[in-house]
């Protein structure tokens, strides 16, 4: 799959909310996130362990990413895979975690676009854009979508953040 990311710090989380409201964004709810990093030779691995806030759905998966470094909006390729998928994927493969992020996140969504509202441990409050670019999407309009997103919100931002969590 291939999104279009952005990724700051987020100075003013109620701010943000209300601009959610304001761009008429659907909240889909909270999710309380850990994410578990294994070093892998090319790219981004890592293990998701996701509950819903209630704590009543849980599940975990494994999400290998690419994606450049730079604070711009950036492409970024991913997959879901479980267990059988790692062990093909890379037999040889040293489990070893190397990172952990444990987060909560606020989730929004705005036509193809997911807003994150990040409050993760150690590290404080993040702001991130996905722009899904499915079958159907046109690259360069979901870019422009995300691009107007970061002006809309760009008042309750601070610094763009340029990695992973786990980078920080």
């Amino acid at each position: 799959m291939k999104n279009i990311e952005f990724k700051s710090e987020l100075r003013d989380i109620e701010l943000a909310r209300a601009t959610c409201h304001l761009l008429r964004a659907r909240r889909v709810g909270i999710l309380l996130q850990t994410d578990e990093y294994v070093v892998v030779p090319e790219g981004r691995l890592k293990r998701r362990t996701e509950r819903d806030e209630t704590g009543t759905h849980e599940r975990t998966e494994w999400i290998w990413y690419q994606r450049a470094d730079r604070v711009s909006a950036r492409e970024s390729l991913w997959t879901r895979l479980d267990d059988a998928q790692v062990a093909a994927r890379w037999p040889a493969l040293d489990r070893t975690i190397s990172k952990v992020i444990v987060k909560r996140r606020e989730f929004w969504f705005a036509e193809n676009i997911r807003i994150h509202l990040d409050s993760v441990a150690g590290l404080g409050n993040y702001f991130e854009l996905e722009g899904i670019v499915g079958v159907t999407d046109d690259e360069s309009e979901t870019r422009l979508k995300v691009d107007t997103l970061i002006e809309k919100f760009r008042p309750a931002l601070g610094e763009f953040v340029s990695g992973s969590y786990s980078d920080l």
